[in-house]
């Protein structure tokens, strides 16, 4: 059997094969055969087996990943559609988002700051279907590099806010030594609202929501 198991590793055949050919464990046939020398011919062998192991194990590991995934969406999917927020619930989603993402400091507008445009957007659509908002107290401020177009960036944020051009402070030009650009970047934005009643409801709900 070692025998065989020899002349089978001077092949190329890798110690799971066999171990599979002879009927002996793979540890038995690692212990055996680590010391024999395999040619050029039968280590490319063994390395392009454990390429196309590898390949496999990959594929499987993606394919498991995928269909755990598309359960997880699904549930998901199931739980959101069940979901209705009325209006005091998206109060305190605004409230949570704020908690998170929003200044503190100033006493008279709440102040939203965040580059992710779909949080911007989410935040703001939400804000303005719990609270009663007046557009014309909203103002906005975008964080650019010196490699963003103004122009663009203000038209691109005024979009994704609903937002008017016309409410736009000047922008912020961030220092950047041009050395890295970052792709499908399109700054930051700061959006503020100017309520102090509407700032106290939100800072109230943030203390309930610790408290409780």
């Amino acid at each position: 059997m070692k025998k065989k198991a020899t002349e089978l590793r001077q092949r190329g055949f890798s110690f799971r094969e066999i171990s599979e050919k002879i009927g002996i464990a793979k540890s038995t046939a690692s212990l055996w055969l680590r010391e024999v020398e395999l040619s050029k011919i039968a280590k490319e062998r063994i390395n392009k087996l454990g390429v196309v192991g590898r390949n496999k194990g990959n594929e499987s590991v993606r394919k498991r990943i995928v269909s755990e995934d598309k359960k997880i969406l699904a549930n998901v999917k199931n739980s959101i559609g069940r979901c209705v927020l009325l209006k005091n619930d998206l109060k305190i989603v605004c409230a949570l988002l704020y908690w998170c993402e929003g200044g503190k400091t100033e006493k008279s507008q709440l102040t939203f700051i965040n580059s992710d445009p779909k949080l911007i957007k989410y935040f703001i659509d939400t804000f303005r279907k719990a609270f009663s908002v007046d557009e014309k107290r909203f103002r906005a401020l975008v964080h650019v590099h010196s490699y963003h177009n103004v122009e663009k960036q203000i038209k691109f944020w005024s979009n994704v806010t609903r937002i008017p051009e016309a409410q736009f402070t000047k922008p912020y030009n961030k220092p950047n030594a041009g050395k890295r650009i970052r792709e499908d970047y399109q700054g930051c934005i700061s959006v503020r609202y100017y309520g102090k009643q509407i700032r106290q409801e939100m800072l109230f709900l943030i203390r309930e929501i610790s408290r409780q």
